[in-house]
């Protein structure tokens, strides 16, 4: 699984719109979908979008065999 994978499951696993994550982030919507997409990003950008998914409860790491992502269901109460 390539990273703008892991990063469009994060996402839809946290809740996130691509618009809400890109501005969470400080990052362009256009990166976003581009990396979602299969496009590359440099290391900050992928770290501010790992940030952002962070505090939204969803992270990841990285194994032999690609990503392995973690999302943590918050209750709703």
């Amino acid at each position: 699984m390539k990273i703008g994978e892991v990063i469009s499951r994060a996402r839809r696993a946290a809740g996130l719109k691509q618009k809400e994550l890109a501005a969470a982030a400080g990052v362009h919507v256009q990166t976003l979908k581009r990396l979602e997409g299969g496009a590359g990003a440099g290391y900050s950008t992928v770290r501010a979008l790992e940030k952002a998914l962070g505090k939204a409860g969803a992270t990841w790491t990285e194994t032999e065999d690609g990503y392995e992502l973690h999302v943590l269901l918050k209750s709703m109460k």
